[in-house]
């Protein structure tokens, strides 16, 4: 993995309206890396000991050079659309770069070392809570549906919502994947996170991720207004940011573009990252869903 890190001081704009600063970061987050697929993973930290401390590092993933290389160039494509350059330098408002640089991971996994290993591999506890982070953290999955076209896949923005455990989202109903689910509920999918540390990295490893299958459908009338409020206060948590993202209802009911759909889960296989650490076999192991649901 490559990781381009960036080095930001907030201005004093920034530093008189600290909330409005990390709404002001959610937001470009979202629009800033639109469709960049080549973009595995972002980070942002704070610098909280050392020099500059209260800056900020934000730490961009790509699997290699190559990836780096095409994001730059949809960049600088991206920039020659004066209203999308117009928004990207507004960002000279609230933090100055200080620096950048590339990190690249060691060509070789650096586990933990054994008395520090989380448990056997068998450790029911363990796997479920690394199932339950993934499924809190991750927020986009990979979908798989099949319909008289063949099979298909796409990602979608989901929260997770538990007992019993289910993925939400919305998708324009004449989307394929919906189509696809219209007329065979019966999905799989896979989540993914990169980039990871510390005690986040399972057996050291910076991926986490899983497999699943499960039963999807269109989210009823009557569940609407209930599933509607779950997923934008999950996405969105702070009202403001929530405000500006939530589309109308009425988007969602009888002729409106959009639907909500929930997933519930039945099968879920977990990447197993001390395996790997052993012998650089690629497997997973089975955790029961009745596990991961809390």
């Amino acid at each position: 993995m490559l990781h381009l890190v960036y080095r930001f001081r907030p201005t004093a704009k920034a530093r008189a309206d600290l909330p409005g600063f990390w709404r002001w970061i959610a937001d470009r987050q979202l629009w800033f890396y639109a469709d960049l697929d080549m973009v595995l993973g972002t980070r942002w930290f704070t610098v909280t000991i050392g020099d500059d401390v209260h800056c900020l590092e934000h730490h961009v993933t790509f699997a290699d050079e190559a990836e780096w290389g095409r994001y730059r160039r949809e960049i600088s494509a991206r920039s020659r659309d004066p209203e999308w350059e117009k928004r990207r330098t507004g960002q000279d408002e609230w933090y100055e770069i200080l620096d950048a640089r590339i990190l690249t991971d060691p060509p070789h996994p650096i586990p933990l070392p054994a008395l520090e290993q989380p448990g056997p591999r068998s450790d029911a506890a363990v796997l479920a809570q690394r199932s339950r982070v993934l499924l809190d953290r991750a927020r986009f999955v990979t979908l798989a549906t099949s319909g008289p076209a063949g099979p298909w896949s796409s990602t979608v923005n989901y929260v997770v919502l538990y007992q019993p455990l289910r993925l939400l989202w919305y998708s324009l109903r004449d989307a394929r994947h919906s189509t696809n689910i219209a007329r065979s509920p019966q999905v799989a999918g896979s989540i993914f996170r990169t980039g990871l540390t510390g005690s986040d990295a399972p057996s050291g490893i910076p991926i986490d991720g899983a497999q699943f299958t499960g039963e999807c459908r269109e989210v009823t009338a009557e569940e609407l207004p209930a599933y509607y409020d779950r997923y934008y206060e999950s996405n969105f948590p702070d009202p403001t940011v929530r405000a500006e993202w939530m589309l109308p209802l009425e988007e969602f009911r009888t002729d409106g573009p959009r639907r909500f759909y929930r997933l519930d889960i039945d099968r879920w296989w977990l990447y197993d990252a001390q395996r790997w650490t052993e012998d650089k076999h690629d497997t997973r192991i089975e955790v029961p869903v009745a596990a991961i649901d809390r």
